[in-house]
């Protein structure tokens, strides 16, 4: 009989037999391995990039790691647009999206709900509803925006409207939210909803592909436009012109409040770069309208016209300029036309005169907004004489 070993070298045997079979596989390895190498170095040759040491220039090899880099890159771009964001549709994903493509965005609400009259406050339950604007998620970078160009809750709210903002109150959420108070550190004074109808009136002329420009006559601090260049900058539809009309200076009637009211040119200019908006297609119109407006340039489409403009002759500037270039199915946006009377007798004049059969969608207390829903030639015939801003002093 065999002698018995002890447990060392039974486990010396063990390693000793495991390092053939390691050396038996690795030989196989090594022999495939050498018949791939030459596998390579054939296929190399072919291709011309083969030599005596089947080795690539250092050039070449760049090269390559380069190309293989592009390559990458091009198919991690493809995958990041087909991500779906969490939260959003897809026509809140691709704003280009067809006007049938809107999956289950909802209608915005019209008014103030705050407001007693209940016909002043409601939201449309049709998609088909004229009155209808879709509310589609902003992309996080628009969503920071908004928040920034309306003021932060933190920076509370001018306490009244005659000191130049002298004096902070409390931040009012119903205030803001309807732009019932003066944001001493925002960039426009518009509010929340106003603010978001303008937005979705960017995000309908894109998705149904109406061509043409973004207007807005008065400006302020031009918040209310750098929102529009994020959204325009994020389209399908491409980056449109837009176009911000202003004095830049200060205007009678500014009163005690001129210091806070007036901003010039290149503060505004300041603004967009301090949001990285500021771009090629982003125009600046410094002057009075009486001036300025009536040299647009005629036969210009516009795809969304924004009016603050307060008094009954710079709206008819505007409205007797560039009204017959809103394209159809454009939007234009009246931002006082409940607050100021004289606002409202231009454009009743200007409708009845010109036989318009659009009317008014209240957004809150004090504006409204519409859809061009056919063109027209304005009968400059029937423009009345200055009434207020244009008569000489």
């Amino acid at each position: 009989a065999a002698p018995r070993c002890c447990p060392e070298e039974r486990q010396l045997a063990g390693s000793a037999s495991s390092g053939v079979e390691f050396s038996s596989h690795w030989l196989v390895l090594s022999q495939s391995q050498g018949r791939h190498r030459r596998r390579m170095g054939k296929m190399l040759d072919g291709l011309g990039l083969g030599g005596p040491r089947r080795r690539l220039s250092p050039m070449l090899m760049v090269k390559c790691l380069v190309f293989v880099s592009m390559v990458a890159l091009w198919v991690l771009i493809g995958l990041v647009r087909r991500i779906q964001l969490p939260g959003e549709s897809r026509a809140a994903a691709h704003l280009g999206a067809p006007v049938n493509d809107v999956g289950d965005l909802k209608c915005l609400p019209l008014g103030d709900p705050l407001d007693s009259l209940e016909s002043n406050h409601e939201t449309p339950e049709s998609l088909e509803d004229p009155r209808c604007q879709l509310y589609q998620p902003p992309s996080k970078l628009v969503h920071v925006i908004m928040n920034m160009v309306v003021g932060a809750p933190n920076q509370g709210r001018c306490a009244n409207f005659k000191d130049a903002c002298a004096t902070i109150a409390p931040y009012d959420e119903a205030l803001r939210q309807f732009g019932g108070d003066w944001p001493p550190f925002g960039y426009t004074m518009i509010g929340k909803q106003r603010l978001e109808q303008f937005r979705a009136s960017i995000h309908e002329v894109d998705r149904n592909g109406i061509g043409g420009c973004i207007i807005e006559t008065g400006v302020w601090r031009g918040g209310a436009m750098i929102m529009a260049a994020a959204v325009t900058s994020e389209s399908n539809f491409g980056r449109r012109n837009l176009y911000l009309y202003d004095a830049f200076d200060s205007i009678p009637g500014y009163g005690p409040s001129k210091s806070f009211l007036e901003n010039t040119e290149d503060e505004v200019k300041g603004y967009f770069k301090l949001f990285g908006m500021l771009d090629h297609n982003v125009k600046f119109v410094k002057g009075m309208f009486k001036d300025t407006v009536p040299e647009w340039q005629k036969g210009t489409p516009i795809a969304v016209l924004r009016v603050d403009a307060n008094f009954y002759d710079s709206y008819a500037d505007v409205l007797y300029t560039m009204y017959e270039d809103v394209s159809v199915g454009g939007i234009v946006i009246f931002d006082d036309v409940y607050s100021h009377p004289a606002v409202m007798k231009c454009w009743t004049d200007f409708k009845r005169d010109q036989n318009l059969k659009e009317d008014l969608v209240r957004i809150d207390k004090l504006s409204a907004w519409f859809r061009k829903i056919e063109d027209v030639k304005v009968d400059q015939s029937k423009r009345l004489p200055p009434q207020d801003a244009n008569k000489s002093q």
